[in-house]
C-alpha cells in the first residue's frame, strides 16, 4: 500500500524507481492496475558516501483533531522539512466543534495511523515536490470533504492550487483547485488515495486529473497540465463522461493518476470510451501527448504470464524495473485486509526478461523501488521468509531488500509487534502491527524515506511518522514528530502527518 514514487531526473528515478504500480494504493484487488514506466535513472556512478545531512525536501500536512465533551474539531498545517529546517507554509482555520453528543470521531480517525485518509474530509488534497527539491505545488479546496463532510469554510485566498519554495519563501498562487478529488472511499469506510500532482521530469510543468468539457461540451474527467512559470493551464483530453464500473470503490473519479512518462507524453487510467476504445468500460491505462496535440491513445494489449497473469507494458527500455503483480491461488494471510486473498508478489523486468523475486504466499508484498545502484529492489511485507530463519516471527510489516536476480535477500528493519502474531500484514489498522508506505529513495544520497505505523524508536506507540535510513537498515532516523493518539481524561488528541511528498537532497 505504498505510494508511488516520483523522481529526480525522469519523475521515477529520484526516489530511486523506474516503475510505477498504476493501482489503487490501498485496494488490493485480483484487478491488475499495472503501468511500467521505464525512465532512465541515474545512479551507479556516485560514491555511495551519505552526506551528514542527507535529508532532502519533506513536504507534509499535519492534521490535528480533538474530541471533547463539546464535539469534534480538526485543524491543518502544511509543513516543509529542508536542510534540517521545518517551515509552516499554510495553516488553515480549525473546523468545530462539530457533532456534540456523538463523540470518539477524532479517536475513530486516528486509530488507523494512516495520515494520508484526511483528504477524504479536509482541506489540503494534494502535495508534491519538485524533481530539483527547491519547489513544492500543494492543493487546498473545501468541496471534495465526504468522510465525513466537514463545513470548512476556507478564506478565498486559500483555495486552489499553490507554488511555494522549498524554504517556504515565494508562495503564490497557480490558479483554482481540481473539482475532482484524488481518492476513492472503500467498502469499509476506508479511503484510497490517488496520485494528486506529478512533475515533469525537467520541473516546469505538473500533471493532475480535474473535470472539463468534452467535444461535446460536456464536463467530464480529464487530464491537465499547468505550468508552474506562467501558471497557464491546458487541457489535453476531451474524454467523454463515465460510469465507473459497479465493482470499484464508491466515489472513484473516471480520470486517476495522470503521470509523465517523458516531457511530452503522460499515462494516466480511465473508464471512459474515448474513439469507441475501451467498450467494456473497465479501468485501462492511455498515453496522450503533454501538448494535447494528438487524441489519447490506448495501451497495448495486457500481456498473458503462466499462471495467467496478466499485466500491461505501456513503455519498454533496456532499465532494469520491478512491479507487483498477483498470482493464482489464496494467499496465506488471505483477508489480512477485508476482501483481499489474492497472493502479490514482486517481479523484476529487465529488457524483455520476467523474473519472479519473491515467493511469499501472502497478499501484502508490495511497495517495490528499484534502487538507484539498479541492482537492488525495496519493498515492503510481513513474510517471515525461510531464507531468514525467524528474522520476523510476528509477522510485523518489514522493510526488505533483495537484488535483481533473485538473490541476497535482506530484511532492513526489526519493527515489533511485540509478543503478538500481527494480523493485519502491511495494511494501516489498529495495533497490534504496523504497516509502511510511500517507500521512497533519494538519487543523490541513496538514502530511504518511508512512513510508517510503527515505533521501532520508542516514540511512536499509537501513530504515524516518516523515517529515513540508509540502504543498509542502518541509521534510522524520525523526520516528523506528531503526537498520535493521545488520550487524557475528558479529551482525544489525534496528530498525524500526511499526504506527504519528497524529493531529493540538494546541497
Amino acid at each position: 500500500m505504498s505510494a508511488p514514487a516520483s523522481d529526480s531526473k525522469g519523475q521515477l528515478c529520484g526516489l530511486g524507481a523506474s516503475v510505477v504500480n498504476f493501482r489503487f494504493q490501498l485496494l488490493r484487488t485480483s484487478t491488475i492496475f499495472t503501468l511500467l514506466v521505464l525512465a532512465a535513472c541515474g545512479g551507479g556512478g556516485d560514491s555511495g558516501v551519505t552526506p551528514p545531512n542527507d535529508i532532502g525536501t519533506l513536504a507534509y500536512v499535519v492534521t490535528e483533531c480533538r474530541d471533547t465533551a463539546d464535539g469534534f474539531s480538526e485543524r491543518q498545517a502544511l509543513h516543509i522539512l529542508h536542510s534540517d529546517r521545518d517551515v509552516t507554509v499554510m495553516e488553515t482555520p480549525g473546523v468545530g466543534p462539530y457533532f456534540p453528543g456523538f463523540g470518539g470521531q477524532c479517536r475513530l480517525l486516528t486509530t488507523g495511523r494512516f495520515g494520508d485518509g484526511s483528504v477524504s474530509r479536509e482541506a489540503f488534497q494534494g502535495v508534491a515536490v519538485s524533481p530539483d527539491g527547491a519547489a513544492v505545488v500543494f492543493e487546498v479546496s473545501d468541496d471534495l470533504s465526504i468522510n465525513p463532510p466537514l463545513p470548512l469554510h476556507l478564506p478565498q485566498e486559500q483555495k486552489g492550487i499553490f507554488f511555494v519554495r522549498a524554504d517556504g519563501s515565494g508562495l503564490r498562487s497557480l490558479g483554482p483547485p481540481s473539482r475532482l478529488p484524488f481518492f476513492a472511499l472503500l467498502n469499509g469506510g476506508g479511503t484510497s488515495p490517488f496520485f494528486s500532482f506529478v512533475f515533469s521530469p525537467d520541473g516546469r510543468m505538473i500533471t493532475f486529473a480535474d473535470e472539463g468539457p468534452d467535444a461535446a461540451g460536456n464536463e467530464a474527467g480529464q487530464v491537465i497540465t499547468l505550468d508552474v512559470g506562467s501558471a497557464q493551464r491546458r487541457q489535453v483530453t476531451h474524454l467523454p463522461p463515465a460510469v465507473a464500473p459497479v465493482d470499484d470503490p464508491f466515489h472513484t473519479p473516471s480520470v486517476v493518476n495522470p503521470q509523465f512518462i517523458n516531457n511530452q507524453t503522460i499515462a494516466f487510467f480511465t473508464f471512459a470510451k474515448p474513439d469507441r476504445l475501451n467498450p467494456n468500460g473497465k479501468f485501462v491505462p492511455f498515453t496522450v501527448r503533454s501538448d494535447g496535440s494528438e487524441e489519447p491513445k490506448a495501451a497495448p494489449v495486457a500481456l498473458t504470464l503462466p499462471g495467467g497473469v496478466d499485466f500491461i507494458p505501456v513503455i519498454t527500455g533496456d532499465k532494469p524495473a520491478a512491479v507487483n503483480l498477483n498470482l493464482p491461488g489464496e494467499a496465506h494471510n488471505a483477508n489480512a485486509f477485508p476482501g483481499v486473498t489474492a497472493i502479490t508478489e514482486v517481479f523484476a523486468i529487465d529488457g524483455p526478461n520476467l523474473l519472479q523475486l519473491t515467493n511469499f504466499q501472502r497478499v501484502d508484498t508490495f511497495g517495490e523501488i528499484v534502487g538507484v545502484d539498479r541492482q537492488n529492489v525495496f519493498f515492503v511485507a510481513s513474510a517471515n521468509p525461510p531464507e531468514l530463519p525467524d528474522s520476523n516471527p510476528a509477522e510485523t510489516c518489514q522493510i526488505f531488500s533483495i537484488d535483481r536476480i533473485g538473490g541476497n535477500l535482506r530484511q532492513l528493519t526489526q519493527f515489533s509487534a511485540g509478543q503478538h502474531k500481527t494480523t493485519n500484514g502491511c495494511y494501516f489498522e489498529p495495533p497490534p502491527g504496523c504497516a509502511v508506505a510511500h517507500l521512497t529513495q533519494d538519487s543523490k544520497t541513496r538514502t530511504l524515506v518511508f512512513y510508517s505505523s510503527c515505533d521501532p524508536l520508542g516514540t511512536n506507540p499509537l501513530g504515524g511518522q516518516v523515517f529515513s535510513m540508509h540502504p543498509d537498515g542502518s541509521g534510522l532516523r524520525q523526520l516528523t514528530h506528531t503526537q498520535g493518539l493521545v488520550i487524557h481524561p475528558g479529551e482525544v488528541i489525534g496528530e498525524l502527518p500526511g499526504p506527504i511528498a519528497y524529493g531529493p537532497y540538494a546541497p
